[in-house]
């Protein structure tokens, strides 16, 4: 089926991200090459720090003495690394947001299943909170990371910890239901559609664990507590009406939301980083974490 996406996006309509496990091993060997990733920002410093069993990376701008903090978790499924882009999108909300940010590369399934994702992204939270002090603290990530997040605080309110002043979701599922319109029309959408999310869950999570709300963020009863939120959307998207019930729950629970539905693009069109179009939403998302920040 072919789809109304700009054509900027066109060139990346055979992308279908993987989910046989042996591509998804040679996908996670090639990610550091692929996609001709951009060296660190001169003007900007980085630091790989170890928490527990995972790393992350601590991404600065130099001579900054910023107080704000973005923790980020990457998509990929629960099953593949962070790609370039997401790496060189982390160092935009650095640079122009003026934050440090945190980039989590937590451990994935299908060798490491729910919960162990879950705990990795809480522990570098909890990390976060107790070994850098920043007195303004948002959290985000695009679609599994995106939901990661919103993981992350159903467990930091359970333990009563700090919550982030406010999150960033980039086209999240939250671990969505297969019975969506979106679901049920986008099967054969580039990059991601519901055909590719059915078989990620599977690696991802035993069929036991898949009542948790930790495991899936929108079975929680209640989201209050929650902060201020931007949802973005993608048209074409499997995932797209899993964004627009978030955003719905979120306002029920009282939470402000801005909600950015974005047209003509599929999955993961932030690819894409030199589309106008791509850095009209990422202006969106600095405005969002400036405005947050100050």
């Amino acid at each position: 089926m072919k789809y109304d996406l700009l054509p900027e996006f066109q060139k990346y309509s055979w992308i279908r991200l993987p989910t046989q496990p042996w591509l998804l091993r040679a996908a996670n060997a090639l990610m550091p090459v692929i996609q001709h990733g951009k060296k660190l920002d001169s003007r900007l410093q980085s630091e790989k720090v170890q928490i527990g069993d995972c790393t992350a990376d601590l991404i600065q701008p130099k001579g900054s003495s910023t107080d704000a903090l973005l923790i980020y978790y990457h998509g990929g499924a629960f099953l593949i690394k962070a790609a370039a882009y997401h790496k060189n999108l982390a160092q935009t909300y650095a640079l122009e947001a003026n934050c440090a940010v945190l980039f989590v590369d937590y451990r994935l399934a299908p060798k490491y299943k729910f919960p162990i994702p879950v705990i990795d992204c809480f522990q570098s939270y909890s990390w976060a909170l107790e070994h850098l002090l920043f007195k303004k603290l948002v959290i985000g990530g695009d679609s599994a990371g995106a939901d990661l997040a919103m993981s992350v605080m159903l467990l930091a309110r359970e333990k009563r910890l700090r919550i982030p002043g406010a999150q960033m979701l980039i086209y999240p599922g939250a671990v969505c239901r297969s019975d969506t319109e979106s679901m049920r029309k986008f099967t054969d959408t580039p990059m991601w559609n519901s055909v590719l999310n059915a078989r990620a869950l599977e690696l991802y999570a035993d069929k036991k664990g898949r009542n948790n709300p930790l495991f899936m963020p929108l079975l929680s009863e209640s989201f209050e507590d929650f902060p201020a939120a931007y949802v973005e959307t993608a048209e074409f998207d499997c995932l797209h009406d899993a964004g627009i019930e978030i955003t719905e729950r979120y306002r029920k629970d009282g939470i402000n939301v801005t909600l950015n539905e974005t047209r003509n693009t599929m999955h993961g069109y932030d690819i894409a980083q030199r589309s106008p179009y791509v850095q009209k939403q990422i202006e969106k998302r600095i405005r969002f974490l400036t405005q947050c920040f100050s």
